[in-house]
């Protein structure tokens, strides 16, 4: 797999491409990935997303992981999923 952003960037995340940066990084990234996307976003930004876009750009499994790590409260179930995907 190649590297999704480039250990020192060249530019900061631009706008309309930030909530993808980051759901790629937290979904996909290295070790060196996630430690520019955590000096490039910052705690809060990080919590801001997982909070705020997170059951939209995450796998389930990484939004529980996430949110787990950042200390936010477990993220709700979609009440029709345990009927819809048993495996939820």
């Amino acid at each position: 797999m190649t590297p999704v952003t480039p250990v020192t960037p060249i530019a900061p995340i631009a706008t309309e491409n930030r909530n993808l940066v980051i759901a790629e990084i937290l979904e996909e990234g290295t070790r060196a990935e996630l430690a520019w996307l955590a000096a490039t976003v910052g705690r809060d930004g990080l919590a801001a997303f997982v909070r705020d876009c997170g059951g939209r750009k995450l796998s389930a499994r990484n939004r529980r992981f996430w949110s787990r790590a950042l200390g936010l409260a477990e993220p709700a179930t979609h009440p029709l999923a345990e009927q819809l995907w048993p495996l939820a």
